[in-house]
């Protein structure tokens, strides 16, 4: 292997463990999205009842007080959209993971078999792949990225059991 494909292949890596943050940040997101989504339909929901069961009664503070409520957290709901980020977010995730597999394939499979002006292409289609995505997905908020970095780092729940078994834990970042 020469000098080029060595920097092909350290590429590739780099590649592979951006997808690889980036997939595990958009799904740490995600679950915050969605979690805002369930707490405030929750709370939504609760007080739309209280409000409704309040109607038969007397004309009271009370039921102003809950029908503000009510109708406060469903403008939250529908302008933060909560259940739309978490989706973007998802697929975001999905979409990564699946570059991830795509470039790691290019690494350990179709690289032997092509010739450098391949090679080079290859990896520059990757990579704008990668940067397509980055440019297309909602940001990574701090909470995901913290997260995400601190799963990977310290879980490395990335790595798959046929490359623990053949000690190739940087195959898999």
């Amino acid at each position: 292997m020469d000098n080029n494909d060595n920097k092909i292949i350290d590429e590739a890596f780099r590649l592979e463990e951006d997808c690889t943050y980036s997939a595990k940040g958009h799904f740490e997101s995600a679950k915050k999205w969605r979690y805002w989504y369930y707490g405030l339909m929750f709370v939504s929901i609760f007080t739309l009842v209280l409000s409704i069961s309040n109607i038969l009664s007397d004309f009271s503070t009370w039921l102003i007080i809950i029908n503000a409520i009510s109708g406060f957290i469903t403008v939250i709901i529908v302008f933060l959209n909560p259940q739309e980020k978490y989706i973007s977010h998802q697929n975001s995730g999905n979409h990564f993971l699946s570059l991830r597999n795509e470039i790691r394939i290019f690494r350990e499979i179709e690289i032997s078999s092509l010739e450098l002006n391949q090679k080079i292409e290859k990896i520059s289609f990757l990579s704008k792949k990668r940067d397509e995505l980055n440019i297309n997905s909602l940001p990574i908020s701090t909470y995901g990225y913290e997260n995400a970095k601190k799963q990977i780092e310290t879980d490395k729940n990335t790595i798959y059991e046929i490359d623990k078994i053949k000690g190739n834990k940087n195959d898999n970042k």
